[in-house]
């Protein structure tokens, strides 16, 4: 505790001697975004692909184009801007997989950032991975609690802190990054992740003592790390957060999100009250931009704030320079898409009759990827930390035939599959809320409209009474435990948590799945597209055999979900509808009829 009073009141000397020779108010303002993952065009209000209708209708938000108008605009208008990132510049579109780093670079140089913190998808792809960005970057990459001490190549290209001077006035931005990295992404054994608060402190104190008196810290650690920066670190006046994608807004939010808290969030420090520390996130996907403006009196305090989030919707043009450069990489893009990811021995059932009427092998296909997804190291306790997943039915939009060409899977046939490329993340939730998406998953089900929430899964199996009233027809739940050397299935426990891949659209409440949006107890927006969760899932498995597992069954219907009627060679009589049965009875009950009067 002495220690610690001592530190305190060293850095509050070393404050309170420079800010002698601050005599005017500075006006700054931060523009700033976070947890892009690869969104460089615009893109749905769930940050998936922006349909021609959607973007006819004025449905679709962000891109790169949209985001230079803006930046260029205040940058027009104001004087001392800086622009910055928070981390997760790297995956989640066909773009990360088609140019890994090199798009995300070129277009953050074009808009000219000011300095960037690496987020944990930047280490996705190994340190090998990551090199080539930074090796293109023209501006500063930072993290002070990275040691890359045994990575020389790694460690050349970072900084723990950068200086910007405005009119003879000195800005520090000190970076950081979540201290689980190694747990969640793949930096290697050799890249250590220190301590976040002591290594955010001690650049702090480091950049006091050059004389710098406003200082940022710019990371990817999540809110509740970056607003205990805010409360412990002495001597930084914003955070400028990402990870969490948190959505902060002052007034009325513009679009579909609810904020967490205002923009920007003002935290009075535990060492000192009478401070205001100012913390900022920029929600996800590029959706919005950050602008925070602030106001510091002579002594470097904030003296005042305003700012919000801005909505890049259709309402702000595309720069054309950069919509340029979009479209000539687009090209290469759809190239991609004729591509062939794997093999296919089996039909790949993905038709309207089937995926939202009963279980489905591309369902199964679908779900399986995403829990592989999150697959972990094994432990003693645990072979994964998501063992459940779930996909509604009306968001598999075709099948996938292996005659069509011989035995092919390419990444067009994902797209086609899976259209609205959800993100897939990860939601924590009581099994009685499982067991009540359950029910809403047969609650209207109906052979003739076929309603597209029925729901495909992994890691459940579930039985269903259609005879019996809506929401009281699940008669047996069980789920796939995760905490476990192996994986086996048990009865699901209303009163335990699970955590569960989920895309976006549901996890928002879509399809009437409210209790994914409300009860969770934890919410992960990782910004993995389900197109790519399924191509490298099939890239795995190749060649493909899936079947039918028995993880969805109906007992005592009056009237089963008709069967598919296969069209492979040598199946072509595989399965009888109903209708051709009748016909076949009445046929034998007329012949038995007239041989009995004869």
């Amino acid at each position: 505790m002495q220690k610690l009073i001592t530190i305190n009141l060293t850095f509050l000397f070393i404050i309170a001697c420079v800010a002698l020779s601050t005599t005017a108010d500075f006006n700054l303002t931060i523009l700033h975004t976070n947890d892009v993952h690869a969104r460089f065009e615009e893109a749905n209000r769930f940050g998936g692909s922006c349909s021609s209708s959607d973007a006819q209708n004025g449905r679709c938000f962000g891109g790169v184009a949209r985001r230079a108008t803006m930046i260029n605009k205040i940058r027009g208008e104001r004087s001392s801007v800086l622009l910055l990132d928070a981390g997760d510049q790297f995956q989640g579109t066909l773009w990360f997989y088609v140019f890994k780093g090199t798009a995300c670079s070129n277009f953050m140089n074009q808009l000219g950032y000011s300095a960037m913190a690496l987020g944990n998808h930047e280490f996705d792809n190994k340190v090998s991975g990551l090199l080539p960005f930074l090796e293109n970057t023209t501006f500063p990459i930072l993290s002070a609690n990275i040691n890359a001490s045994k990575t020389p190549a790694l460690d050349s290209k970072l900084s723990k802190s950068t200086t910007f001077t405005f009119n003879g006035q000195k800005v520090g931005v000190i970076g950081y990054i979540t201290a689980d990295t190694t747990e969640i992404s793949n930096p290697g054994p050799d890249v250590i992740f220190n301590s976040v608060i002591a290594a955010v402190q001690e650049e702090a104190t480091k950049l006091a003592q050059q004389g710098i008196n406003i200082i940022i810290a710019l990371g990817h650690a999540g809110f509740d790390m970056d607003k205990a920066i805010a409360d412990k670190v002495v001597g930084v006046d914003i955070v400028v957060g990402g990870h969490t994608d948190t959505f902060l807004y002052t007034g009325t939010p513009p679009s579909n999100e609810v904020p967490v808290g205002p923009y920007p969030t003002v935290i009075n420090p535990s060492y000192n009250s009478s401070r205001k520390v100012l913390v900022v996130q920029d929600f996800y996907f590029g959706k919005y931009l950050g602008d925070l403006q602030v106001v510091f009196d002579n002594f470097g305090e904030v003296k005042s704030y305003g700012g919000n989030p801005i909505l890049l919707n259709s309402s702000i043009a595309k720069d054309g320079t950069v919509q340029a450069m979009v479209t000539e990489y687009k090209k290469q893009v759809t190239s991609e898409t004729q591509k062939e990811i794997g093999k296919t021995y089996v039909f790949l059932d993905g038709q309207r009759s089937t995926v939202r009427l009963r279980e489905s092998n591309l369902g199964n296909l679908i779900t399986d990827a995403m829990v592989h997804q999150y697959l972990k190291n094994p432990t003693s306790a645990s072979w994964t930390d998501v063992g459940i997943a779930v996909m509604n039915g009306g968001g598999i939009r075709s099948p996938i035939d292996p005659t069509r060409p011989p035995g092919a899977v390419t990444v067009g046939d994902i797209l086609t599959v899976l259209p609205f490329r959800n993100s897939i993340d990860v939601l924590e939730i009581k099994g009685m809320f499982i067991r009540q998406a359950l029910e809403v998953s047969v609650r209207d089900y109906s052979t003739i409209s076929t309603p597209g929430r029925f729901l495909q899964m992994s890691g459940l199996r579930v039985t269903y009474n259609l005879n019996n009233n809506p929401m009281n027809r699940v008669v047996k739940v069980e789920a796939r435990c995760n905490k476990c050397n192996v994986p086996s299935y048990g009865p699901l426990i209303d009163n335990q948590n699970y955590k569960i891949a989920i895309n976006t659209f549901l996890a928002s409440g879509g399809d009437g799945y409210y209790m994914f949006r409300d009860n969770r107890t934890s919410y992960q927006i990782t910004g993995y597209l389900d197109t790519d969760v399924v191509t490298t899932y099939v890239k795995k498995l190749s060649p493909i055999n899936i079947g039918i597992e028995d993880r969805i069954r109906f007992i005592n219907q009056t009237a089963s979900p008709p069967q598919p009627t296969s069209t492979l060679p040598g199946c072509v009589n595989s399965a009888i509808t109903m209708q051709q049965l009748n016909k076949t009875l009445i046929f034998f009950i007329s012949l038995i009829l007239i041989l009995a009067i004869n």
